[in-house]
């Protein structure tokens, strides 16, 4: 069995993993150490599958930045009285609902031989390096910028659902 193939199962079943464990996990802090997890996972995927720059991009933009910051502000947001801040389980239903949804899209396209980033080959021409990583961005590894894109969209609902909790009004 080829490496490359051995190591993307390695890191995909960290990240699906560590995904689990956060979901199980009760505990903020230790929800963001899994999250690390997930993100160095998925940058070893990119690595892997030749996405260089997405994979770099990814290490420095969530793991560097994003998440230093979601760190940041859970340890820096500490209880008066000293608790642990824990989490609670809610809306366990209409996730587990969209889950199974997507793993059926994901399935039916995948049954149909859906070409994900099939578009043909490149021509070679001289291009610089920006243009170079922009034809392949929006060809070849159009999956991945589309992937990088939908996570960067939930760590922004999730921030925004993070700083929105702290203003409800108290029962």
């Amino acid at each position: 069995m080829d490496f490359n193939i051995l190591a993307f199962y390695g890191f995909a079943g960290m990240a699906v993993i560590s995904a689990v464990m956060i979901l199980l996990s009760k505990n903020i802090i230790h929800s963001v150490f899994m999250l690390v997890l997930v993100f160095f996972s998925i940058a070893g995927v990119f690595l892997i599958s030749n996405a260089e720059f997405v994979g770099v991009t990814q290490i420095m933009v969530y793991i560097g930045g994003v998440l230093i910051l979601m760190m940041f502000g859970v340890m820096l947001t500490n209880r008066i009285d000293g608790s642990k801040l824990v989490t609670e389980h809610r809306r366990v239903i209409p996730a587990l609902l969209v889950g199974v949804g997507l793993i059926l899209v994901f399935a039916a396209s995948l049954k149909h031989k859906f070409p994900l980033a099939d578009f043909g080959p490149v021509s070679e021409l001289n291009y610089s390096v920006t243009e170079t990583i922009g034809i392949n961005l929006m060809t070849h590894q159009l999956v991945a910028l589309e992937l990088t894109a939908v996570l960067l969209l939930m760590a922004l609902i999730g921030a925004a659902y993070l700083a929105g909790s702290k203003f409800e009004e108290k029962k």
